[in-house]
């Protein structure tokens, strides 16, 4: 029954963003839940506005056709984002979404149950096609703004949110928050999402990130960060540590940054004005594999974020055994453990240099192979897969025997 189950049941994934504008985690545990069993397709929808097509040019537009992706069946699409307008642009997107739905069913065949990744604003536009088609639909939220522990994350959260998400939360099968800072978040906004609600984290592809086959180097000691060079961040905090940690210590330290974002230019601006310019690297966005390769020749991960749903690239680091300095701010305390590394304040930047000094003074203490193994047996793909094989079989299970 198991067996046929699977092989007979098809999900429908509708992830809010994916590569190539990020969600490299939705493509991967979309691969992952193919790899389980299933039959997995792709509905992606992409946004296009201005700065892309100043950005990419006409190239931006030419992603659209049906192909076949390391084993999924992706569906890409373009929606042009009108300047201007968010209100009107998530209903314009999200009746888009439904509508690519629509060409997808009539080609395919409806599928047993859709995911979506995050309620903006794919989780909208599954709540349109359960309205018309009656196709059951899953959440996973990532979204960070709703750890809800800091004015500045509240502030994102718009009131005009507020309907799209009762409409999208009240109709899904079942919410998945990544971590349980971000169900604690969701309950205060909307304490009406009654029962359905599920903490799974993120899982990590064991076999992609890895240790090195060499033993780490601490001169210079390394501190790695990835991610988008935004306020939320905290990268102008990191730079500030970094300037009072060098000046009252000898030790040989280097700083790498890999991402890009908005800021890039005004923490270029800040390293250079601290005099430590020298120490930091900018690398831009890098592939996958670079990013392992930076992690394994890394000292320490630092993820010094004013806000963090889950941090999954924590789990990465921490997979290669590489230990991490996180701050409190709302995923990470869920996962760094004092075998794995040190967790500080957000926002405060004596406790994060101290932070850095200490992980250089004691860094014996951390052993790599502990680390991995912890990381790998909370958040390892199998893991965390099992969680989703078995949400999967009792929603469709009960799906069909009410029709």
């Amino acid at each position: 029954m198991a067996d046929t189950l699977k092989s007979a049941s098809r999900i429908l994934i509708i992830p809010s963003w994916y590569p190539p504008d990020g969600g490299y985690f939705f493509k991967e545990h979309s691969e992952a839940i193919h790899q389980k069993g299933w039959q997995v397709d792709l509905l992606v929808n992409r946004t296009v506005g201005v700065r892309k097509l100043v950005g990419e040019g006409m190239r931006s537009l030419k992603q659209r056709g049906i192909r076949d992706e390391n084993g999924l069946r992706v569906l890409r699409s373009v929606f042009l984002k009108l300047p201007g307008s968010e209100k009107m642009n998530i209903r314009r997107w999200a009746r888009s979404t439904r509508k690519r739905y629509a060409a997808y069913a009539l080609r395919y065949g409806p599928p047993d149950l859709i995911l979506v990744h995050s309620v903006t604003w794919g989780g909208v536009a599954a709540y349109l096609i359960r309205k018309k088609y009656g196709i059951p639909y899953v959440i996973v939220e990532h979204r960070s703004f709703f750890v809800w522990s800091t004015p500045e994350a509240r502030k994102m959260v718009r009131p005009y949110y507020l309907p799209y998400f009762e409409k999208a939360y009240k109709n899904c099968s079942r919410l998945i928050p990544v971590s349980e800072s971000l169900m604690t978040g969701l309950r205060i906004l909307m304490p009406w999402i009654g029962e359905k609600v599920e903490v799974i984290p993120n899982m990590i592809r064991e076999e992609m990130f890895r240790p090195p086959s060499v033993p780490r180097t601490t001169t210079p000691f390394i501190f790695f960060w990835a991610g988008r060079l935004e306020h939320v961040k905290g990268i102008d905090l990191l730079l500030e540590a970094v300037s009072r940690l060098t000046s009252r210590s000898a030790s040989a330290v280097s700083v790498r940054l890999a991402g890009k974002g908005s800021l890039r230019s005004q923490l270029e601006n800040q390293a250079e004005s601290l005099g430590i310019g020298e120490r930091v690297t900018f690398l831009g966005r890098i592939s996958r594999e670079a990013l392992q390769q930076e992690m394994q020749g890394a000292s320490c991960f630092i993820l010094p974020t004013r806000y963090e749903a889950f941090g999954a690239v924590l789990i990465e680091a921490m997979a290669t055994g590489l230990p991490v300095i996180a701050t409190r701010s709302g995923g990470p305390q869920y996962i760094v453990s004092d075998t794995s590394g040190i967790l500080i304040d957000p926002e405060n930047v004596d406790q994060l240099a101290d932070a850095m000094a200490r992980m250089i003074r004691d860094y014996s203490a951390f052993d790599p192979e502990q680390i991995r193994k912890e990381t790998i047996r909370q958040y390892g793909e199998n893991a965390v897969m099992e969680k989703y094989d078995r949400l999967f079989r009792e929603i469709i299970t009960t799906t069909t025997e009410r029709t």
